[in-house]
């Protein structure tokens, strides 16, 4: 194919890659800032919550490698169809929950859905770009891809808001309540998602499909290489550590923040439309961060410098979140997402730099366990302290956690001493300066 024809096909994959990043979080952010509210106005205490939030990281955890493994054998477009509909069935499960055992039923679908997703829309879009072009940058798609996955999120929160407002189903003692609408709406908007996948998401240029017994003998193979990718010493492990701790981070946010600030606010029904604006402020501002990730790299000469700096401002931003005052706090909610929004591109970029093609889904969902690991310890131990103590001793204590985990970027790995690229087969450029995706 000619230069041009490669840079048409280069633009359309990327357009792809950005439309349907923001389409598939869209749903995602119409259940956050409701989700925990739900629950309460179900009558579950916070503690019963965490223990459902610990429930969806341990099947996340469970899931990844396999799932991963088995995007890199039979291919991106397979899984992600499966978790789209996925996702849509745990959205009409949780909105009609109304017991401990029907929402965890949800949050185990949900979690397949997210340990499917992890990593096979990037891993697509990378695949295609080296397979066109193996010079070609991928910092731009994955820094704009970001800023879409951000606002689908903001968007979704935004709506939901909205859609709980206007609502005409009563706000308790019904299957379906108020707070379930967007829920609902979620479900719909996961079927549209699956549509574009299918008509969008195509076959690797360089990828034969396999057959049932390759698929069944690769992806316990495919396992194992993940597991040792993180396990060896080098960048991917690193980066595994510093997920984890964002994990926590996120985690304790998602399940502190909302009963925080529902106090604040009047209680869980009144807090729903603010607490929804509140929370697509972050996700703006977390798009914000991710737009500047690349200029952050060249301010601070380094991709692992960039990273770590984000990692210290949301560890930071995350404790202010404990002020008793409503504006502080939500200026630091905010704060709190844009720092992590310049991180996340700039670390899925040294990740890929340290893989090849075959093992890219498994080093993704590898750091996605990592990131679930993370909020299980985050789902059992906050909320435990947070009941035991207050929740803003609980927000203080996982934005420690936060600010040691930026640590493992001390004395990065130079060029050629990735630990990563030499097991994998991958271009040795993650010490050049070059995310973690809100856990939604």
């Amino acid at each position: 194919m000619t230069s041009a024809t490669n840079g048409a096909l280069l633009s359309r994959y990327r357009r792809r890659y950005i439309v349907l990043t923001g389409l598939r979080w869209f749903p995602t952010g119409l259940l956050i800032p409701g989700l925990v509210l739900l629950m309460q106005q179900r009558g579950l205490s916070l503690a019963t919550i965490g223990i459902l939030s610990a429930v969806f990281s341990a099947t996340v955890m469970t899931l990844e490698l396999p799932t991963g493994g088995l995007s890199d054998v039979i291919g991106r477009r397979p899984v992600l169809l499966v978790s789209a509909l996925l996702a849509g069935a745990a959205s009409l499960v949780i909105a009609g929950g109304a017991s401990v055992w029907a929402l965890g039923l949800g949050y185990v679908a949900l979690a397949a859905s997210r340990a499917l997703d992890s990593g096979p829309l990037q891993a697509w879009f990378v695949d295609q770009t080296r397979a066109l072009a193996p010079d070609a940058p991928i910092r731009p798609g994955l820094s704009r891809a970001e800023v879409a996955g951000s606002v689908g999120l903001g968007a979704g929160a935004l709506a939901s808001g909205g859609i709980v407002a206007i609502s005409p189903l009563p706000t308790q003692g019904a299957l379906f309540i108020a707070l379930s609408t967007p829920f609902l709406v979620s479900a719909v908007m996961s079927l549209a998602h699956a549509g574009l996948v299918f008509a969008w998401i195509t076959h690797p240029v360089d990828r034969v499909r396999p057959r049932v017994s390759d698929v069944l003998r690769e992806v316990p193979g495919t396992i194992g290489a993940g597991a040792r990718l993180v396990a060896k010493p080098g960048v991917l492990r690193r980066i595994a550590i510093f997920t984890a701790g964002v994990g926590v981070a996120l985690n304790g946010i998602e399940l502190l923040a909302p009963p925080s600030f529902a106090v604040r606010l009047g209680g869980e029904s009144s807090a729903a439309g603010p607490y929804a604006v509140l929370v697509t402020l972050g996700f703006a501002g977390a798009a914000a961060g991710a737009a500047v990730a690349p200029l952050a790299a060249r301010v601070l000469r380094g991709a692992p410098r960039a990273v770590a700096a984000s990692g210290v401002a949301g560890a930071i931003a995350l404790a202010l979140v404990a002020l008793p005052g409503f504006w502080a706090a939500a200026v630091a909610f905010v704060a709190f997402y844009v720092a992590l929004g310049v991180g996340g591109p700039l670390l899925d970029e040294l990740g890929h730099d340290a893989v090849s093609s075959h093992g890219r889904a498994t080093m993704l969902s590898a750091n996605s366990m990592a990131l679930q690991t993370g909020g299980f310890v985050a789902s059992i131990g906050a909320t435990a302290l947070a009941q035991a103590t207050s929740v803003a001793v609980g927000l203080v204590a996982v934005a420690v956690v936060l600010c040691l985990a930026t640590v493992v970027f001390a004395r990065w790995p130079g060029s050629g001493q990735t630990g990563g690229s030499g097991q994998t087969g991958g271009s040795g450029r993650s010490g050049r300066s070059g995310s973690v995706s809100a856990r939604a």
